[in-house]
């Protein structure tokens, strides 16, 4: 069972791989960017141990949730469930795209929720491998968001299987070294540029473009940033994450919180050296506190 595991996240990995290694290199938005670049091992080992770590978990909760919705709400589950497929497949996307967009403010709007997803974004070269680079239990807390309103409704395992595969391939494709222009289609769906702001170390787009599939939520709830003509100069958090699979997992758990992103800034050069720089900015679901 447990090579079973094993197998199933190495497949999908080496899958990603044989898409995006060439992908990046044929529309790379930072060419001068390594195919191997530092610290790639341990998102690599993350992401396979993240799968092992999660999968019971997962399946444990997403049960009893079932379970609750079944007796709470069977009228509502009767006619989720009845729908047509491609119907249950545009409602899973939505509702599910909608749940990481809560959580994903909530993460960056909660303190010791920030510590956690702080590992995610300590990335300081955007590609695939990124998307892997999670802290177990910020990665946990996503994918209860996402699935757990999709169980509750009782939708097909295919229409959820429709998103897990539309979700998977947009994970990889936001955080790619790319550049893909969407044209007017930039406000509706997520592309690798518009995630690559929520991304920057740049204080006009701290707080902005949550959304994982559907950039419209942003929109809608005004946290949509996607300046024209300008791409993000770094990327990265102020505070030291570690190298290493066990010390970023235990690095959430220190003492020390970690202070936001916000903290990077370049070094003041001519008649800046002289302005006083700006107070470290909160997280805060409403503007900065």
């Amino acid at each position: 069972m447990s090579l079973l595991l094993l197998l199933g996240p190495v497949k999908t990995i080496l899958i990603a791989a044989a898409i995006f290694v060439p992908f990046e290199r044929v529309a790379a938005a930072n060419r001068a960017q390594r195919i191997f670049r530092r610290e790639w091992a341990t998102d690599l080992v993350t992401g396979l141990a993240n799968g092992l770590v999660l999968y019971a978990l997962l399946l444990a909760l997403l049960g009893g949730v079932d379970a609750l919705a079944a007796v709470s709400a069977p009228r509502m589950r009767v006619w989720a469930h009845a729908q047509p497929l491609w119907a249950q497949s545009l409602v899973a996307i939505a509702i599910g795209d909608l749940g990481i967009y809560a959580v994903h403010r909530l993460q960056h709007t909660v303190p010791w929720l920030w510590k956690f997803h702080a590992v995610h974004h300590s990335a300081e070269e955007m590609d695939w491998l990124v998307a892997f680079r999670f802290h177990p239990l910020d990665l946990f807390l996503s994918r209860v968001a996402s699935l757990a309103p999709l169980i509750a409704l009782d939708l097909t395992p295919e229409a959820v299987a429709v998103f897990i595969a539309v979700f998977g391939w947009q994970s990889w494709l936001v955080h790619a070294n790319v550049r893909v222009p969407y044209g007017p289609l930039r406000w509706a769906l997520v592309s690798p540029e518009f995630h690559h702001w929520h991304h920057a170390a740049d204080r006009d787009a701290y707080d902005t473009n949550f959304a994982s599939v559907l950039s419209c939520w942003d929109v809608l709830f005004g946290t949509a940033r996607l300046p024209r003509g300008r791409r993000p100069e770094r990327f990265g958090v102020s505070d030291p994450i570690p190298a290493g699979y066990l010390k970023r997992f235990c690095y959430p758990f220190r003492r020390t919180a970690p202070t936001p992103k916000a903290a990077i800034e370049p070094e003041p050069r001519g008649n800046d050296a002289a302005v006083e720089p700006e107070p470290a900015r909160r997280w805060s679901p409403y503007g900065v506190a």
